[in-house]
């Protein structure tokens, strides 16, 4: 089992820092395409929240694989862990979302930001040790 201390933080910091650079491009498409489905489009903010993620997800592997990672691995093997990891971030994306507008009467936008934070550390460790690690 992975032992997180403040060592590893501080010995990961600078890959973390651009794992972090690469999400918020992500986030910015990912909140961009979310906003304007919901409030341009007219879709359920749910389905604007999948589709977002989608295409977020979708440049976040590409800048990680190429960038932070420098992964050079195959990319027939890495996409479908890539993708599994996402998947099941997409699900704890949309149900911290769906919660904090139900239950916490909070607006979309918020709970995605939270949803966003709480993901972020999914998915760097998904990638960091399953995916970018496939040759």
């Amino acid at each position: 089992m992975l032992k997180i201390t403040w060592k590893y933080i501080y010995d990961n910091r600078y890959l973390f820092g651009k794992y972090a650079t690469a999400g918020f491009i992500a986030a910015v498409i990912d909140f961009s395409i979310l906003f304007v489905l919901t409030d341009f489009v007219g879709l359920h903010y749910l389905v604007s929240a999948s589709i977002s993620f989608m295409f977020a997800a979708t440049v976040n592997y590409w800048i990680n694989r190429h960038w932070t990672f420098k992964s050079s691995g195959k990319r027939r093997k890495q996409l479908p862990v890539f993708f599994t990891i996402a998947i099941l971030g997409l699900i704890l994306n949309n149900n911290i979302i769906y919660m904090s507008v139900e239950q916490f009467k909070l607006h979309y936008l918020l709970g995605k930001l939270l949803a966003a934070a709480i993901v972020t550390f999914w998915n760097f460790f998904g990638n960091k040790y399953l995916t970018f690690r496939i040759k």
